[in-house]
This record gives structure tokens, C-alpha cells and sequence, in this order.
């Protein structure tokens, strides 16, 4: 952190000093965006370079190898098997990687990178469970390759995320100051928006598994696709949206919508249970395992969503918004003194 306050100061300092000679090749190390204060790409420290290309390495070459297994497994036409559920749920925890990867580094969300190293311990998990538990029948060149290197890639990127996040710090200075109030309220604001997304990958991984086979969709699973992600991507804004603006009543609202999720939790977790334990019902039971076990995940998750809203609520108006309003206001007027200033320099040539 050090570090880059030295540079931040280092930056402004050089830009001080040289802009009125008409030298503007000062890189930028932040900027501000609609989401917030940003890093840019010269702002990344040679750690953060290393961390990002092999994330994106990582994760693009799990993609390639799960979008070759499921063209396969839909040229088979196999409806009785599990993989075209498997190969989109990794898809779509890949999809989330890519998110946690490039925000946590971009925005310095130490807790978006805690949420990538968890990600990739579910995706390492549904790699070997899916090889020699669930269909250890189909196992396949692809299928191996994919273990192999999720077993080998995994702990350098985990260890990499950990020590990436632990220098973590510059962002939350320059958008908050030094106060230890706010800095806290900034890092409790941080973990509940990360929470959020946690708890959409969840919520999206419990609809796919839902779809079991994934080649034939029943009325209830053609509902649940319909209704619960987009349910859970509105649920997930509304909660966004409540903590920018700290909206007492919104966050009020985003509690009691939040209630239908347990509700529907539970719910799975009892019929996939009893259809289970009744031999007149096929079931296979990779597929319900996996869906007891990421809908145990997903109640986890909304649990500590709840605790940490609980949280969130009473941190409002106790000057975090009005700090970041502030920031955001001197930026503009600074930027525009700058134009202004470039504007009569010009008129005056």
C-alpha cells in the first residue's frame, strides 16, 4: 500500500510539474467510471500483471476444453447422461471466474478475489467428482486432460489470488482517506456486494443442476429456468442498487424478497430427497448429490448475505456515501478546471 500511495504521489507530482509544458505523458493510474473508482492497466503492479494473464490462461483453457466435451456430448444425443448439466454448470462458474478475476484486480475487491479462490476450489471439486464418481463409466481423453490440469493449475492460482489480494489497499485510500471509520465501512460494503455475486453463481448453479439430464426439460424445470434466474439477477440489483444509494426502505424490500429463496432451498432439498428414497422415480444421483450439496452452498451463502445486510444497514449515513459523492465531485471539478485551463491555453496560441 505503501507503495502506491508513493506512486499516486509520485504521478500527480510529475503531472504538476510538467502539464504546463504541454507534457501529458503521465500515465493514469485510476479513473472514474459509473461503478466507481477504477484502476487502469498502467496501474497494475507486476504481481497483479502475473496474477491476471494466468488467471485468463487458466480459466479460457478450462472453457475450450468444457465447450469440446459438450459439442460431443450433444452429437451423441445421450440423454441419460449428466455431462451437458456438468460441462454448462462449469461454463457458467467460469463465466463468474472471469468477473471475480478482472473486478477484484480492476476495483482491488479483496474480497471478489476470496470468492475466485473458492470458485475454483468448486470447479476443481466437479472436475474430479465428475471423472471418477458420477460417470466414471464415460470417462474420456477430454475429461482427463481437463482433471489433470485443474489439479496442476489450481493451487499456483489460489496462492497467487492470496498474495495478490494481501496488497491490496491503494483504491480504498484514495477513495475513503485514512479514516479508520470509513475504511471499515468501505471493507463491510465490499463483502456484501461480493456476497451478492456469490450468491447469483450459487443461485444459477442450483437452476442448472435442476435441469438434471439437461437435454429434456420438464413444465417445473422450464419454470425455474424462466423465473429463477431472472428472480435472482433482480434480487441481486435491487441489493446493488440499495447499497450505492444507501436506501433504507430498498434494503428493507431486497430482506423481504430475499425470504423466497430459503423457501424454494428447502424445497428442492426435500423433493429431490424423497424422490431419492422412492425406487418408482428415476433419479440419478450424481445429479441430486450435486444439487443437495450446491443448494446447502446457496442456503450458506444467503445466510451470511442476511448477517452481513444487518450489517450494511446500520453503516448507513454514517458518511461513507457522502465521502465517495465528495470524491466523485472534486474529481469532475478538477477535470473540468483542467479542460477549462487546456481551453485558454489554446484560445491564447
Amino acid at each position: 500500500m505503501e507503495q502506491s500511495v508513493e506512486r499516486d504521489i509520485m504521478a500527480n507530482s510529475a503531472s504538476n510539474d510538467y502539464s504546463k509544458y504541454g507534457i501529458r505523458d503521465v500515465p493514469k493510474y485510476t479513473k472514474t467510471t459509473a461503478l466507481g473508482k477504477t484502476k487502469t492497466f498502467a496501474g497494475l503492479f507486476g504481481k497483479e500483471w502475473i496474477f491476471l494473464i494466468v488467471s485468463m490462461i487458466n480459466i479460457l483453457t478450462a472453457i475450450s476444453l468444457t465447450l469440446y466435451r459438450m459439442i460431443i456430448v450433444i452429437n451423441e444425443k445421450d440423454s441419460q447422461s449428466p455431462d451437458f448439466t456438468f460441462t454448462l454448470l462449469l461454463l457458467i462458474n467460469s463465466g463468474f471466474c472471469i468477473f471475480y478475476v478482472l473486478h477484484g484486480i480492476m476495483r482491488e475487491r479483496i474480497f471478489e478475489l476470496y470468492a475466485f479462490m473458492a470458485a475454483i476450489l468448486v470447479v476443481v471439486m466437479y472436475c474430479v467428482l465428475e471423472y471418477f464418481v458420477f460417470n466414471p463409466s464415460k470417462q474420456s481423453t477430454v475429461k482427463l486432460v481437463r482433471l489433470v490440469l485443474a489439479c496442476v493449475l489450481a493451487p499456483p492460482n489460489i496462492a497467487l489470488a492470496y498474495f495478490v489480494s494481501k496488497n491490496f489497499g491503494y483504491l480504498e485510500f484514495r477513495i475513503v482517506g485514512a479514516s479508520p471509520h470509513l475504511q471499515r465501512l468501505y471493507r463491510q460494503a465490499g463483502l456484501f456486494s461480493c456476497l451478492l455475486k456469490f450468491d447469483l453463481q450459487a443461485a444459477c448453479s442450483i437452476v442448472i443442476l435442476a435441469l438434471k439430464d439437461g437435454t429434456k426439460v420438464s413444465l417445473l424445470e422450464t419454470v425455474s429456468l424462466a423465473i429463477g434466474i431472472p428472480y435472482s439477477l433482480f434480487w441481486c440489483l435491487l441489493g446493488w442498487v440499495s447499497l450505492k444509494r444507501e436506501l433504507k426502505s430498498g434494503a428493507v424490500v431486497f430482506a423481504i424478497f430475499g425470504l423466497i429463496k430459503p423457501c424454494y432451498y428447502l424445497f428442492k432439498i426435500i423433493r429431490e430427497y424423497i424422490e431419492l428414497k422412492d425406487e418408482k422415480v428415476p433419479t440419478k444421483d450424481s445429479i441430486v448429490y450435486s444439487l443437495i450439496a450446491a443448494v446447502s452452498l446457496g442456503l450458506l451463502v444467503w445466510f451470511m448475505l442476511m448477517i452481513e445486510l444487518v450489517f450494511v444497514y446500520k453503516n448507513f449515513d454514517q458518511g461513507l456515501q457522502e465521502r465517495t459523492r465528495l470524491f466523485a465531485s472534486e474529481t469532475s471539478r478538477l477535470l473540468g478546471e483542467k479542460r477549462w485551463s487546456a481551453r485558454g491555453e489554446n484560445s491564447n496560441l
